[in-house]
């Protein structure tokens, strides 16, 4: 089977163990005031924003760098089965449609 879907299933996230609360650390910022206030109006929770965001680049992060280390491996298994094609590949048919 090819891998045509270049890797687009994202990957797990990182998980701690069920039950237990994870650890908070306070961290100093520096925030322009115009927008501080204007998300404080609005009951903007700074934050789990913060958390969010650095969790989604994190993940992106760890994505393209998993894509970057494999390119390789990915691409060297889809120029096998172009080449020697897969198993039992002579007897699918994909466009019967009385299956």
């Amino acid at each position: 089977m090819r891998m045509t879907k270049e890797m687009d299933d994202p990957p797990k996230p990182f998980r701690h163990a069920p039950g237990k609360s994870r650890p908070k650390r306070a961290v100093n910022l520096s925030v322009d005031a115009e927008i501080l206030a204007a998300a404080k109006a609005l009951g903007i929770n700074l934050s789990q924003v913060l958390e969010d965001e650095l969790r989604k680049r994190t993940r992106d992060a760890r994505e393209a760098k998993w894509r970057e280390e494999n390119r390789g491996s990915v691409e060297s298994y889809n120029q096998l089965i172009e080449r020697a094609g897969v198993f039992g590949e002579e007897f699918q048919d994909w466009d019967d449609s009385t299956v």
